[in-house]
C-alpha cells in the first residue's frame, strides 16, 4: 500500500497527549502509534485569527538578530537567543524595549565559553547552559549580566529545562559513547538523579542545535530531531506519549544504520518530516510539524482548542506571517514570530486584519513578536 504524501495529524494525536497531560503520569501502556496521514482537518486562514497585541523587539546595530530565535519568557522580560550565532542572550522587557545582553561567549572575565540554552530562574535571574569539551557548566546572570557559577557536571548537554521541583532536565543527543542516556535528570545542585532514553546510536552524530524541552502547564514535552516519537516528563518519570508515521516522509528503515552525512543526504533528498515544537496551555494546544525537502521547507502547524483541531500550512518561501509559533501565554493567546518588513506585505493585502500602525519605523528591519486567538465563530 501507498503512503500518503501530505502530513496531516488525525485528531486522536492531540486529544490523545491532551487527554495524557491531564490525567496524570504517562505510562507505556499509553504509547499511541498513529499515522499521519491527510484528512479532512478545517484548514485556517489569516481572516480565521484576531490579532490582540504586536510587540516590537527594539532593533539597533548592536542587537541585529536573525529569524532563527529562540525565545522564552519571564513574568517581566522576554529572553531570546540567536540559534545561527548563539554568541549573547538579549533581554528585552515585556514591551519589546531593548535592555541588554548577557552570558556574552568569550574567553575573559564576565564571560562564557560556550552558549547552548537558557532558562527563566524562579527570583528573575536566567539560567545559562554552557558546554564545552565534555562538560557541561549551569550559570544564574542576573538581569544587569553578573554570572554565577552554579554547578558543572560531566555530560554533553545541549539543551536544558527547569522543574517545578528545582531540578534539571539535561539533553546530550545521540553521541556514543560519551552519552548513554539522552536525557538526564539531576538535583539542583548537578547530582544525578535518573537517566532516561538509553542511547544505542554507535555512528557519528554531530552536536545539533535545537531545543529539546518545551514546559507546560501540565509537564515538559520532549523532542528530538530525526525522532516520530513525543515524550512527556510528569512527577520525575519520562514516557512515550506518541509515535506518529509520517508516511512517505518517515526516516527510512537504514537511517540510523549509516553514516550521518551519507543518511541526511538521503533523507534531504527524499524529504522528511519532523516534530519542531509543541506548546500547551489550559485548553490550547499548538504542535508545529517541519518538512524539508532539499531546500524546501513548509510547516504543518496544528491548533486544537478543547475537542476542535484546524491545520494551517506554511512555506517559508512564501514569507508567512503565521511560520513562526513560539509559544502560548496565560491567557492562552498564540505567539507568533514575524518582521516587520513581513508585517507591511500583509498590512498592504489584508487591511482588515494587519497593520503596522503603532511599530516604528528603523534604520532595520526587526523581529514582533504577535499575540493572536482563534475567533469564536470557526
Amino acid at each position: 500500500m501507498k503512503k500518503p504524501n501530505l502530513i496531516l495529524l488525525s485528531s486522536e494525536i492531540l486529544l490523545f497527549v491532551y487527554f495524557v497531560a491531564c490525567s496524570g503520569p504517562a505510562s507505556e501502556e499509553n504509547i499511541m502509534d498513529v499515522l499521519i496521514a491527510p484528512d479532512d482537518y478545517p484548514t485556517l486562514f489569516l481572516q480565521d485569527f484576531t490579532m490582540q497585541e504586536m510587540i516590537p523587539l527594539e532593533t539597533t546595530e548592536d542587537n541585529l538578530i536573525s529569524m532563527d530565535l529562540r525565545i522564552k519568557f519571564s513574568d517581566s522580560l522576554i529572553i531570546v537567543m540567536d540559534e545561527n550565532t548563539t554568541d549573547r542572550i538579549h533581554l528585552f522587557d515585556r514591551k519589546g524595549n531593548y535592555l541588554r545582553a548577557i552570558a556574552e561567549v568569550g574567553e575573559g572575565p564576565g564571560t562564557i565559553p560556550s552558549l547552548e540554552d537558557f532558562e527563566p530562574g524562579r527570583s528573575g535571574e536566567i539560567l545559562v547552559l554552557s558546554t564545552v569539551g565534555d562538560k557541561a557548566t549551569v550559570y544564574t546572570a542576573s538581569t544587569d549580566g553578573n554570572l554565577t557559577h552554579v554547578f558543572e557536571l560531566p555530560y554533553i548537554a545541549h539543551s536544558f529545562a527547569q522543574i517545578e521541583n528545582g531540578n534539571f532536565l539535561f539533553h546530550g543527543g545521540y553521541n556514543l559513547p560519551f552519552i548513554s542516556h539522552r536525557v538526564i535528570q539531576t538535583d539542583p545542585k548537578g547530582k544525578v538523579l535518573q537517566r532516561f532514553l538509553e542511547n544505542d546510536y554507535e555512528n557519528q552524530m554531530l552536536p545539533m542545535t535545537e531545543r529539546n524541552f518545551f514546559s507546560s502547564d501540565k509537564g515538559i514535552f520532549v523532542l528530538e530531531i530525526f525522532n516520530p516519537n513525543l515524550y512527556l516528563h510528569q512527577a520525575d518519570s519520562l514516557a512515550q506519549v506518541l509515535h506518529a508515521d509520517f508516511g512517505t516522509y518517515d526516516l527510512p528503515s537504514d537511517f540510523w544504520d549509516m553514516d550521518l552525512m551519507e543518511s541526511f543526504g538521503k533523507i534531504n533528498e527524499n524529504g522528511f518530516a519532523t516534530f519542531r515544537a509543541v506548546f500547551h496551555q489550559g485548553n490550547l494546544m499548538v504542535t508545529d510539524i517541519v518538512v524539508q525537502k532539499g531546500t524546501s521547507v513548509s510547516k504543518y502547524i496544528l491548533f486544537q482548542k478543547g475537542n476542535a483541531i484546524y491545520k494551517l500550512k506554511a512555506d517559508r518561501d512564501d514569507e508567512m506571517v503565521f511560520f513562526y509559533p513560539i509559544g502560548i501565554n496565560k491567557e492562552e493567546q498564540m505567539l507568533f514570530l514575524t518582521y516587520r518588513s513581513i508585517l507591511e506585505k500583509h498590512a498592504l493585502e489584508f487591511p482588515e486584519i494587519f497593520s503596522t500602525e503603532g511599530l516604528p519605523e528603523g534604520d532595520f528591519d526587526y523581529p514582533v513578536i504577535l499575540q493572536v486567538e482563534l475567533k469564536e465563530d470557526l
